[in-house]
């Protein structure tokens, strides 16, 4: 949804005066001051009043149709929910919203129907998969029972959304699924697993308030009451052990993050546990402080998993409600769990968006990622195990003017399908000055089936970076699958492309990126931007690639950036790569992944010390730092230093 908060609007709301025409350089001078002197809580304040403007403005445009994108039974969720908050046309939400859970009781859904899944409908349910978020939180806003905006729905309206929550839940959920154990078991993909399990307990939770409904028992022999505790216990944990080892195994995915992060919302608006409200909030804040330093102006960079760096992305916009930054658009696409919520920002995420970027000088950003799967892990109905201790390590290295990231793993290891589709890594370009946001970064050609799989492994030492193709082949998964070609894109109207003795050079003035194909040629698309290796054999295809970043702080100049590449030390083999970037830059080394030969593999190496993947920090940056395993995580953005400690209850 295009809503847009304007730079005029934006500083003649803070500025308390009238709109006013935009003079040359005026507005955008106080814009610069704004940013730049104002006080913390000055800032912090306006955004926040900034971003319930704009979530507003999001329901209102939501209510301002009779039907809501993206139709049907989901359109409807969103537009009731959207029009009960505002408390406008209540009368037809809650026709809409009575009409179609009495329908789906009259069908009297079978028992033991196969779960719920995205795509996949049982009976009519007056919810589809990824609206059942929004379907709970408006029966929770609203009930007479709720603590937030009781009575909005009609007694009639509220029985039958609950009736047809029981009938749903008796079926869907196991307490057996609820377990300690089960708190790093993925049951689907991370974020149905997170839609799933969470509507499991608000539902229950909820349904434990009524006496007519507290005693009555599960498909799988458990009372209503045992599943609500079980989930509470369940949810009260699950927070504190993503802080401790690595948030996210979807990290970075442009296609279902808009999933995912609702449910956090979900979770720390409407549990009626403090502990679970507690740690969900103070989730919330490391996810949006480790989302920003890795960001630039809202495009995450780094290492990413079912995902690309073809933005702009869905979940930009989400973000976007809530940094309410100037000029871009703002609102959710399917859900309206962020309109309708009260949380806000923490204000070092703020600081980071507005005032710590583009960075004074570079730094390192390495935090482990969950995705290695448990040596005794098995895939059914209850789902699949990760490792608590996994192997993957998302690194990057940001200069003043651009990010270089990627995913560190051990291509021998087993991750989850999850882990490995679609990995994306990269540089992003951090110049202000340009409103497109540029980049250099994998490409993945897609093969018949599915999604690419095992398409790509990386190492990176700072500014430079090598991945690998992983051929087909070698059992088990070993190999890449739904994998073509492996080559680098180049996206941005500043990138200049200049082609030099085998590397491809190309930079925006201020960043700039040497690419080099280490076993061959290379071929470029019809529009010159995208360079894939030629020749290419699928069956026995393992070229290699290096990318070597530069920032005018450091090189002076695009044609010194590139004498210096030219001159660097560079040994290449069918088995192994080295690289020394400049006369005394750190040395880079890797062999080959073969899957038919793992035993081959070692590890990459910087001057001849073997990258750790397993590394005592879960965050480590100049404004993130946590051990493994530690519940306390300090956030450091000058001037604040604060802790986030997942031990405390809450309350």
């Amino acid at each position: 949804m295009k809503n847009v908060i304007t730079r005029r609007e934006f500083l003649c709301s803070f500025l308390s005066v009238p709109l006013m025409a935009e003079g040359k350089g005026s507005l955008k001078q106080t814009w610069k001051s704004l940013e730049s002197h104002t006080s913390v809580n000055q800032l912090v304040a306006y955004i926040h009043a900034a971003s319930l403007k704009l979530r507003e403005k999001s329901l209102r445009k939501t209510v301002s149709k009779d039907i809501c994108w993206p139709g049907g039974v989901w359109g409807d969720n969103l537009w009731c929910l959207s029009a009960l908050f505002l408390n406008v046309k209540a009368d037809e939400a809650n026709a809409r919203l009575l009409r179609r859970a009495q329908a789906y009781i009259a069908s009297k859904p079978a028992k033991n129907a196969p779960r719920m899944s995205p795509g996949y409908v049982v009976g009519a349910l007056p919810w589809s998969f990824f609206s059942l978020a929004d379907y709970v939180r408006t029966l929770y806003l609203f009930s007479s029972k709720s603590s937030h905006f009781p009575g909005r729905l009609t007694p009639e309206t509220e029985n039958a959304m609950m009736r047809a929550l029981w009938i749903w839940v008796k079926n869907e959920s196991r307490i057996a699924e609820a377990m300690p154990d089960d708190l790093f078991c993925l049951i689907g993909t991370e974020n149905i697993d997170l839609n799933r399990r969470s509507s499991y307990y608000l539902i229950t939770a909820m349904l434990d308030q009524y006496p007519e409904y507290r005693d009555l028992r599960l498909d799988d022999g458990h009372t209503v009451t045992e599943h609500a505790a079980a989930y509470t216990r369940f949810y009260q944990l699950w927070p504190r052990c993503r802080a401790e080892t690595g948030l996210w195994v979807e990290v970075g995915s442009n296609t279902y993050q808009k999933y995912s992060w609702p449910i956090l919302f979900n979770l720390h608006d409407l549990s009626p546990d403090p502990i679970i409200r507690y740690r969900f909030g103070l989730l919330l804040d490391l996810a949006f402080v480790e989302e920003e330093q890795i960001s630039v102006r809202g495009r995450r960079g780094g290492g990413l998993s079912r995902g690309d760096y073809d933005g702009p992305y869905t979940f930009e916009l989400y973000k976007n409600l809530l940094y309410a930054t100037p000029g871009q658009a703002a609102g959710s696409t399917h859900s309206r769990v962020i309109e309708t919520s009260s949380y806000q920002l923490p204000p070092a995420a703020i600081l980071l968006r507005y005032r710590t970027f583009p960075a004074p000088k570079p730094f390192l950003i390495r935090n482990r990622v969950l995705g290695e799967l448990a040596c005794d892990s098995f895939s059914n109905e209850s789902g699949q195990w990760l490792a608590r201790d996994s192997a993957l390590v998302n690194y990057a290295y940001r200069t003043p003017h651009y990010l270089i990231g990627c995913t560190l793993l051990n291509p021998t290891l087993d991750y989850a399908g999850i882990s490995n589709q679609e990995r994306a890594c990269g540089m992003l370009f951090d110049n202000p000055s340009r409103k497109e946001i540029c980049s250099v970064h994998s490409f993945i050609k897609r093969g018949a089936g599915g999604r690419p799989q095992r398409s790509f492994w990386s190492v990176q030492h700072e500014n430079v970076l090598i991945i690998q193709r992983i051929p087909p082949g070698g059992g088990e998964n070993r190999g890449s699958y739904n994998t073509e070609e492996v080559g680098i894109a180049f996206r941005g109207k500043a990138l200049q492309i200049l082609e030099k003795d085998g590397w491809i050079f190309t930079g925006d003035g201020m960043a700039f990126v040497g690419v080099k194909f280490l076993d061959g040629g290379y071929a470029w698309d019809t529009l010159l931007r995208v360079a894939t290796p030629q020749p290419f054999d699928k069956a026995t295809d393992k070229s290699r690639i290096l990318l070597c970043a530069g920032d005018i702080t450091v090189q002076d100049s695009f044609a010194k950036f590139q004498s210096i590449v030219l001159a660097s030390r560079l040994h290449v083999s069918p088995e192994d790569v080295e690289f020394q970037f400049g006369p005394t830059g750190d040395q880079i080394s890797m062999n080959s992944y073969i899957p038919d030969s793992p035993t081959t593999f070692t590890m990459p190496r910087i001057n001849g010390k073997p990258v750790n993947l397993r590394q005592w920090m879960t965050y480590r940056s100049p404004y993130l730092n946590g051990e493994f395993d530690s519940d306390n995580i300090s956030v450091t953005v000058a001037p604040i230093k604060t802790f986030l400690d997942f031990a405390v209850r809450g309350g």
